[in-house]
């Protein structure tokens, strides 16, 4: 009796074991690949059409004629070209990776490639930027880049933003300068300001200036002042005419006043981490595809305004050109001096001023 029932059980235990085999929850064990000499040592295979890809993040939208795309899809169209598509980018716009202090201690870390960071956030970083952020200091795009690209200026900063920080700033395109859009009236002489509420990001020497020119600023992020306007709890906000049209700010305020306060470059930077571990024939490919951008970009970017600014107008939006810009320039005397009691080396700013 006792055979009958071992015999039975046993045959249980086939059956169930043969079901599990044939459908069951419990899956094959995943087929090991062929190990190659190449393998077995720990080298990564390679081949001579592999790209590699790094992440280019920026915090605009990701619209064709935003300034800060079109840096990133022609920096990503030089690279491809000049290293013979051995490198290339993906690009995340609209803010995906993070805000721009954010990305720039996600590329500190090495958790972000590249990144697109505009003029007003190093000075979070290295104080004498701040000095780019001073209001009416270019009177045009030729003042602005004649300093961009000099080096007597520039590299200074941008060592001392690798040293300190782990980024690599590689070129400055541009965003255009900012323009004051609002509901309430254009603004033509400085006694214009007067009691206006606008938006600004959290940038001291911007607070400032606006104090300097009478408004009552509030700072917010960029991300809720498109409601904030909308719902009356500030009276409007300063930006480019790139993103003024990009957001729809022209669609919800009648006014925009073309005062050219402050210009607003943006750089396209790398992470150390990621540089340090390029080639020298890599690095020499990211510089020069960066240097193109930069040209091309800027171009483009300065061709496009016009466009936008009709655009604008024609949806309705009134555009006015500023009285006096020495009144303005007096008014804003006092941000001049606050920022040389802040910034590292104040003999810097006169450098600065002296070649323009």
């Amino acid at each position: 009796m006792k055979r009958k029932v071992v015999a039975m059980m046993l045959s249980c235990v086939l059956l169930i074991t043969g079901l599990t085999g044939c459908g069951g929850s419990q899956e094959p064990p995943a087929q090991q690949p062929e190990t190659t000499e190449e393998d077995a040592s720990g080298e990564t295979p390679s081949s001579d059409t592999e790209t590699r890809v790094f992440q280019l993040g920026h915090l605009d939208p990701s619209q064709d004629d935003n300034a800060y795309q079109i840096f990133c899809v022609q920096f990503k169209e030089n690279l491809e070209e000049v290293s013979g598509g051995k490198l290339s980018v993906d690009i995340f716009g609209d803010g995906m990776l993070g805000g721009e202090v954010e990305l720039m201690e996600g590329m500190k870390l090495g958790n972000v490639d590249m990144a697109l960071i505009t003029n007003n956030y190093y000075g979070n970083f290295v104080k004498d930027n701040m000095i780019f952020d001073l209001p009416f200091v270019f009177a045009d795009y030729d003042e602005e880049h004649k300093i961009l690209d000099d080096d007597e200026v520039m590299a200074p900063l941008r060592q001392q933003l690798y040293d300190d920080w782990g980024v690599k700033q590689l070129a400055w395109g541009d965003s255009g300068f900012r323009y004051v859009v609002n509901t309430k009236r254009p603004l033509v002489n400085v006694s214009d300001f007067n009691g206006l509420k606008i938006r600004l990001p959290e940038n001291t020497v911007y607070v400032e200036t606006f104090k300097a020119l009478g408004a009552n600023p509030t700072t917010m992020a960029f991300s809720e002042a498109y409601t904030a306007v909308q719902q009356g709890t500030v009276d409007g906000l300063e930006i480019t005419a790139s993103a003024i049209n990009t957001a729809g700010y022209y669609e919800i305020c009648d006014y925009l006043s073309l005062t050219k306060h402050f210009a607003s470059p943006i750089a396209i930077n790398i992470s150390a981490k990621v540089w340090e571990g390029l080639s020298e024939e890599e690095q020499g490919w990211i510089q020069e595809a960066a240097d193109l951008a930069k040209e091309s970009q800027r171009t483009i970017v300065i061709e496009n305004e016009q466009k936008l600014l009709d655009k604008m107008a024609e949806a309705g939006c009134q555009i006015n050109e500023i009285g006096d810009i020495e009144e303005y320039r007096t008014a804003v005397e006092p941000v001049f001096d606050y920022i040389r009691t802040v910034i590292d080396h104040p003999e810097f700013l006169d450098l600065v001023l002296g070649k323009l």
